[in-house]
C-alpha cells in the first residue's frame, strides 16, 4: 500500500487473490490476441499508432481495475475504461454511426459511473475505509446500516449499466459500429465483464 491522497481515503493499493489474476489472465491474454489480430485488420487509411495508444490505454485502465485493492481507486480505473472506450467506439470518427455509438456508450456507462460512486462513498462511510479488505471484512456492518438499501441500489445501477443489462442494454448494439478488434475486446471479453468482476468482488458484502 502506498498512500497517494490519505485525506480521502484514497491508497495505492493492489489486491492479488485469484479472482484478480484470473480477469488480469482475460484482459492481458486476449488482449495481446487482439493487439495482434489488428496489426493486419488496420488499413492503411487508419492511425495504427491512434488505434493502439487508445487499445493499451483500456487495457491498462481494465488491469487498474481488477488488481485495485482501494475503491476509490477502482473507482479512477471503473471511468478510465468508459473514456478509453469511448474513444474506441467512436475510432471511425467520420462515420455518424460511430460517433452515435460512443457517444451513446459514454453517456450510459458514465451515468452509472457516478452511480457506483455514490454507492462506494456510502460503503465507505458505512465501514469508514475504502480499503478493500476492511470493507469485505465489514459486510455484516454494512448489510445492518440503514444506508445498505441504498448503496445497494447505486452499486447495482453501475453494474448494469457497464454490463449492458436490461435495461440499459441498448447502447451496446450501438457500439458495435466500432472496429471489428475493438468488439470483440470490450464488449465480448473484457468492458462488459467488468460488471461481472465488479458483482464478484462485492459478493460477500451485498
Amino acid at each position: 500500500m502506498v498512500p497517494w491522497l490519505p485525506q480521502i481515503g484514497l491508497d495505492f493499493t493492489l489486491r492479488l487473490d485469484g479472482l484478480a489474476w484470473m480477469f488480469a489472465g482475460l484482459v492481458l491474454g486476449i488482449g495481446a490476441l487482439v493487439v495482434l489480430y489488428a496489426r493486419y485488420y488496420l488499413s492503411q487509411q487508419d492511425s495504427a499508432h491512434r488505434f493502439y495508444c487508445y487499445l493499451l490505454l483500456f487495457m491498462g485502465a481494465m488491469l487498474g481495475m481488477v488488481l485495485s485493492g482501494n475503491l476509490l481507486l477502482l473507482m479512477i480505473f471503473w471511468e478510465m475504461t468508459s473514456i478509453s472506450s469511448f474513444l474506441l467506439i467512436g475510432f471511425w470518427s467520420h462515420r455518424q454511426d460511430a460517433r452515435e455509438g460512443a457517444r451513446m456508450a459514454l453517456v450510459i456507462t458514465g451515468g452509472g459511473g457516478l452511480a457506483l460512486l455514490g454507492g462506494v462513498l456510502l460503503i465507505g462511510r458505512i465501514v469508514g475505509s475504502f480499503e478493500l479488505d476492511v470493507v469485505l471484512a465489514g459486510g455484516e456492518r454494512i448489510r445492518a446500516s440503514a444506508l445498505y438499501p441504498y448503496a445497494l441500489f447505486l452499486v447495482l445501477a453501475g453494474i448494469f449499466t457497464k454490463s449492458a443489462q436490461f435495461p440499459f442494454h441498448f447502447w451496446l448494439p450501438h457500439a458495435m459500429a466500432a472496429p471489428t478488434p475493438v468488439s470483440a475486446y470490450l464488449h465480448s471479453a473484457t468492458m462488459v465483464k467488468a460488471g461481472v468482476f465488479l458483482l464478484a468482488r462485492f459478493w460477500p458484502v451485498l
